[in-house]
């Protein structure tokens, strides 16, 4: 018997839905209250063409709810957004230049660990203690990961 065993690996270039413009519309919809409030200036800085494989709706509960949290522990700060794509991995880099209350950050930036490993995903934080901080969300740019034939 004789058994077929096959990774995929998504063709990004293939349109979907750009990352940066997800992101330009969560800023200017559901998440320009939490931006004035926090007079905080945002520079997306993720590529045009880095388009999404996965579900518009699965990953963006995921990156409005880690949106919010930054920009609600950020007071006049500098926000960068950036990402990346390591094969079928979305690398999404949040920069905050002016953090100012790093505890509260990790404490709400952990509580929703468990929303994006929904997606596969895994938030990491560094410098919560420091002026810059980094927070990382990185999830699998696909819909299935491996598919077998027999």
């Amino acid at each position: 018997m004789r058994q077929q065993f096959q990774t995929s690996f998504v063709d990004t270039t293939i349109p979907g839905i750009s990352l940066q413009s997800l992101i330009n519309h969560l800023l200017r919809h559901s998440l320009s209250d939490v931006l004035r409030s926090s007079d905080s200036a945002v520079m997306n800085e993720i590529p045009e063409k880095l388009y999404l494989a996965i579900s518009e709706t699965k990953v963006t509960p995921v990156i409005k709810e880690l949106l919010t949290t930054v920009l609600s522990n950020a007071r006049k700060g500098r926000i960068h957004i950036r990402a990346d794509r390591f094969r079928d991995i979305i690398i999404l880099e949040i920069l905050d230049q002016s953090n100012y209350n790093g505890y509260a950050l990790e404490n709400s930036i952990r509580s929703i660990e468990p929303l994006a490993r929904t997606i596969g995903g895994y938030i990491s934080i560094k410098g919560n203690h420091q002026l810059e901080t980094t927070v990382t969300l990185s999830f699998p740019n696909q819909e299935t990961g491996l598919s077998y034939e027999c």
